[in-house]
């Protein structure tokens, strides 16, 4: 076969769609936050898919609030007393996002012992496993600065209202926290706190997430919060939490204490007015949505993954694309699966 033969069958439809349809399942499976999605209502990140081509830009989700009622006690009637459920619909818009990639030419391709398309493929892979991470937590942090290429992208993200975030030591504003601020087990404790008995108006306990019979929090913290945090243990005491999750037998998970699993991640994010403060956060079921729209030639295509020609067909180029959104779910402008605990930290 003819070396002008190959970019041919690469780039017929049966092929872009196999790519497209492996492309979507290596990021999902590698993306940083995907132990946290699920497509039901008790997911962290819910995750809807089922937004084919041509059916608009605005996928919603259910919010169920708990329930209030007193119950029928003994012998009296149950029916006509019934509570009624209550939901609220949970909007939320979704873009489309692409990237390419230029491998060479015929040249480049005659030169090289490996096959650039798939590098190319490879390539793309990563930057959007990097891309979707960073997006998702950037949604979680609530970091109103987030864009992409310049641009806000699908929705802005929306920052931490005030009845779903604490300060270490209750400080005042972010610019004013100091080495003094620093997170510890107790701090920890109040987020949980506040997870289960909410305070402010409008404010719904955070539903946890039950594993083998127990409730539990997710909770994640930057890497420098991290560290300065196991520097507080003594062996012992890290050395039962660290058996604790283990058997728990869960990815990504440093270690558990009081019902909170916690790990860590690079991706939490700073403080726009102090560079050592940080957005911790706990979180629980339905914490934020995120939804895929149909980027391929049928409804069943995630992504889009399309070798391209130019100059004649000198030079192949390679584009990925997905039509998707996140954000962070919210009733009456309060967040209803999040905490979000500040505090001081620097590298070691």
């Amino acid at each position: 076969m003819a070396a002008h033969d190959l970019i041919f069958l690469k780039n017929d439809g049966s092929t872009r769609k196999k790519w497209a349809k492996e492309l979507y399942r290596a990021i999902l499976k590698a993306v940083e936050f995907n132990d946290l999605v699920g497509t039901g209502p008790n997911s962290i990140v819910q995750l809807k898919t089922d937004l084919g081509k041509g059916e608009g830009d605005t996928i919603t989700f259910t919010i169920r609030l708990p329930l209030s009622g007193e119950g029928v006690v003994g012998n009296k009637t149950v029916e006509g007393n019934e509570e009624k459920l209550r939901t609220r619909n949970f909007s939320m818009t979704i873009e489309e996002l692409n990237h390419a990639v230029d491998t060479g030419g015929r040249m480049d391709q005659q030169r090289v012992p490996f096959d650039l398309m798939q590098e190319g493929k490879d390539g793309l892979q990563e930057w959007w496993t990097d891309k979707l991470s960073d997006y998702v937590f950037a949604t979680l942090c609530g970091d109103t600065s987030y864009q992409i290429a310049g641009e806000i992208f699908a929705q802005a993200c929306e920052a931490p209202d005030s009845d779903h975030l604490l300060r270490v030591n209750d400080v005042a504003s972010d610019a004013a926290m100091t080495a003094a601020d620093m997170m510890d087990l107790s701090f920890l404790d109040r987020m949980k706190q506040l997870a289960e008995v909410p305070t402010g108006t409008e404010c719904y306990r955070i539903r946890p997430l039950l594993i083998g019979g127990k409730k539990y929090f997710r909770v994640i913290l930057h890497n420098y919060v991290f560290d300065r945090l196991r520097q507080n243990f003594n062996a012992g005491q890290w050395g039962d939490m660290l058996r604790s999750a283990q058997k728990l037998a869960l990815p990504n998970i440093e270690f558990e204490y009081n019902g909170m699993l916690v790990s860590k991640s690079e991706r939490i994010r700073v403080s726009s007015t102090n560079s050592a403060v940080y957005n911790n956060i706990l979180l629980g079921a339905q914490a934020a949505c995120f939804a895929w729209g149909g980027a391929g030639e049928s409804k069943s295509s995630i992504m889009a993954f399309v070798p391209y020609e130019k100059d004649a067909k000198r030079y192949i180029m390679i584009r990925g694309g997905g039509i998707f959104g996140c954000k962070k779910t919210r009733f009456q402008s309060k967040d209803f699966g999040i905490i979000t605990g500040r505090s001081y930290a620097t590298k070691l």
